[in-house]
């Protein structure tokens, strides 16, 4: 079965593999553990193996966790946030995944169009996934899907300061996909989480090769008018769940959160106030101004 996939792989024919369901994949790869995986570039198929063993190098010991191939564990990340929610980070020590439901993007959990089409002129795709209009196929996926987004990198994004910040009075928490990983393991009652690479393509344009279906690879998948956001995101999969809500899962707080980094434009108030915050709900983190903190104030 491997030796085919590669093959199938390396035929550079993009409709052959854009019809292979994830779950055929998983059960390919069975035998090296359960796990759900991308195919973005043509002759991935030796990445693929060492991507499987890199998690293994990870001591991903539950199966319900996965990993891209393209990401390393020590690779730093950054959440850019308004006070209430760093307060409710610390205070409860959880994280806060958003329902994909509620995203602004309306091309959200969307297929491409010309995957979309083939949901519906495709007879064999037709065949194999029923009559029922891929919009309502997108809206189930999303309804079952929490998400949290994170931008890959130390360096300051000031478009991001502002959307995600929403006023000069805000901060930016550092982790890593290790850390991550880790609290990830102990997050009860869930599917799977996917730690996701995110791949900004044009919907109506061309693609590239890939795997595409409805299942958390589908949230991997954002436009490319949002590049700029260069984003790594945690996607949690939820059984039988038939009504869109946030979820707050449990972290070591102290554990996840290497480093507090405060807005360049925010003001030596905030910084003091957020300092006093972490040191109220006993965060061990340091807390630094964003290294734009200097220039924007000289």
């Amino acid at each position: 079965s491997i030796i085919f996939l590669q093959k199938l792989i390396c035929r550079n024919d993009f409709t052959c593999i854009r019809n292979i369901d994830t779950k055929f994949l998983t059960q390919i790869f069975s035998s090296f553990g359960r796990i759900i995986f991308k195919v973005y570039e043509i002759n991935r198929s030796v990445k693929l193996v060492v991507g499987l063993e890199k998690i293994n190098d990870m001591r991903l010991k539950k199966n319900h966790i996965s990993c891209d191939v393209t990401l390393k564990e020590d690779l730093l990340l950054m959440r850019y946030m308004d006070l209430p929610k760093f307060i409710d980070m610390i205070r409860t020590g959880k994280l806060y995944l958003t329902s994909a439901v509620d995203f602004n993007d309306q091309l959200e959990g969307t297929l491409p169009e010309s995957i979309r089409d083939s949901f519906l002129n495709d007879p064999e795709v037709v065949a194999a996934y029923g009559n029922l209009p891929i919009q309502e196929r997108e809206y189930l996926n999303k309804i079952r899907t929490n998400i949290s987004c994170w931008t890959k990198g130390t360096a300051d994004n000031m478009a991001l300061w502002k959307i995600y910040g929403g006023s000069k009075q805000s901060v930016a928490v550092m982790t890593t996909l290790n850390k991550i990983v880790q609290s990830a393991i102990s997050w009860k009652n869930i599917s799977s989480v996917a730690l996701t690479d995110v791949i900004y393509i044009d919907h109506s344009g061309i693609l590239p090769d890939g795997v595409y279906s409805l299942s958390p690879e589908t949230f991997g998948l954002k436009h490319e008018a949002y590049s700029f956001e260069n984003e790594v995101r945690i996607v949690i999969t939820r059984d039988n769940n038939k009504t869109p809500s946030p979820m707050r899962l449990p972290i070591a707080i102290n554990s996840f959160i290497e480093k507090i980094i405060v807005a360049p434009e925010a003001g030596a108030w905030f910084f003091d106030m957020v300092k006093d915050l972490s040191e109220k709900y006993g965060i061990t983190a340091p807390v630094e101004n964003s290294k734009l903190t200097r220039l924007v104030n000289h």
